[in-house]
């Protein structure tokens, strides 16, 4: 670790980078930055650097310092590339991506010597730090309410996204700041694709799910010249990552899953005349969605994920009614009757209530137990339906 004293004996005349103002903001405020501002919690390399700034973000401090080689890069690039590598993922919600869109922009003050830079970084952000602790305790009881431990991976990416797009409207006043915060999503019930994005992320992670936020542009062809800033995400589910568009869901009415675990190919086929295209105009600091290694790496799947078809009486989609759809109606029931969110889809919610009286209850596994016992036993083969209707 180096001192400020030796560091400030060898260094040159500071300057001034206004580095990145992020693509998703309004008016961001652009502070000042002055030679004296500098502070003593300096780094000696560019992993130390790393770390040092991952904090400051993660505690919503406003001005820091770093010292890291240079390592080829210019005054112009050392910061995003610093920033970048402070949001490298962890598969933390509270990480990653979601302290990369918490940055609303960020100035560089920097002194070099002949193989150092010395950073003062100065950040505004969309949050508080006290803000982000009301938020994780709000974070931890959406969490106990979606009730997601006994959920397989694709119930709990369902899950997640049908709370969100039921419960998060759209923000009309895209100059309300607070509207490109999960803060918002959470407290006030509606946000911009940011702010919905950046909630869904710190679920997903935080589910042992593996999430990204991908930026980009939307474009709708039916209009003239309108591309317009967005984002969305891709999660992992077994080998390969789905596309999903909450905002747009959401902006739907929510009721329609039209962008949800898509695939390159069909992501816009709902919507033939609109579509997304992965782009970063925000610098080092935010990845090449169209490199080969963010490509390699988050491998996207070409079509959509086939999800279960369910019928009247099976409920987990194979086919067949037997004992564990009883079991999984009855463990619907349990959450509903623990005041939990519901798992189900509107599919599976439609057959699960098999004697149609508009509840999801233990008499509806009675019956459909009472059904698997009398096929299992020769002693009836025909149709749930007819069963029904005959007993």
């Amino acid at each position: 670790m180096k001192t400020k004293a030796r560091i400030l004996a060898a260094l040159s005349a500071l300057t001034l980078f206004q580095c990145c103002t992020q693509l998703f903001t309004v008016s961001a405020a652009v502070p000042s930055v002055t030679a004296e501002v500098f502070q003593e919690n300096v780094s000696a390399d560019e992993q130390e650097a790393a770390a040092v700034i991952k904090e400051a973000i993660m505690n919503r401090t406003e001005s820091f310092s770093v010292v890291t080689p240079k390592n080829g890069f210019t005054k112009e690039e050392i910061g995003g590339h610093l920033i970048y590598l402070a949001c490298e993922e962890t598969g933390k919600g509270n990480e990653g991506d979601y302290l990369r869109y918490s940055i609303k922009s960020y100035l560089c003050g920097i002194r070099t010597t002949e193989s150092e830079y010395m950073i003062n970084f100065t950040i505004e952000y969309g949050t508080t730090a006290e803000e982000e602790t009301a938020l994780t305790e709000k974070i931890s009881e959406i969490n106990d309410y979606l009730a997601l431990d006994t959920l397989t991976d694709y119930e709990k990416i369902r899950t997640i996204y049908k709370y969100a797009v039921s419960n998060i409207k759209y923000s009309e006043n895209i100059k309300d700041p607070y509207a490109y915060t999960a803060y918002s999503a959470v407290f006030n019930g509606h946000a911009v694709c940011q702010g919905i994005t950046q909630l869904l992320y710190r679920l997903y992670n935080d589910a042992g799910i593996s999430c990204r936020i991908i930026a980009g542009l939307s474009r709708d062809l039916n209009i003239e010249a309108n591309n317009g800033n967005h984002v969305w995400l891709i999660v992992k589910l077994d080998d390969n990552y789905y596309l999903l568009d909450p905002t747009w869901d959401t902006r739907l009415g929510g009721q329609y899953f039209r962008y949800f675990m898509k695939g390159t190919g069909d992501f816009d086929s709902s919507f033939p005349s609109t579509s997304h295209i992965a782009y970063n105009d925000n610098g080092l600091a935010f990845p090449d969605y169209n490199s080969q290694e963010f490509i390699d790496r988050y491998p996207i799947s070409l079509s959509a994920y086939s999800e279960p078809v369910y019928s009247l009486g099976d409920i987990d989609g194979d086919n067949r009614v037997t004992s564990l759809d009883a079991s999984v109606i009855l463990a619907e029931y349990a959450r509903i009757s623990s005041h939990k969110f519901s798992s189900f889809s509107a599919s599976q919610s439609k057959y699960a209530d098999v004697n149609r009286d508009n509840i999801i209850d233990s008499v509806d596994a009675s019956i459909v137990l009472s059904y698997y016992a009398a096929v299992s036993t020769n002693s009836y083969n025909s149709t749930l339906a007819s069963y029904i209707s005959t007993h």
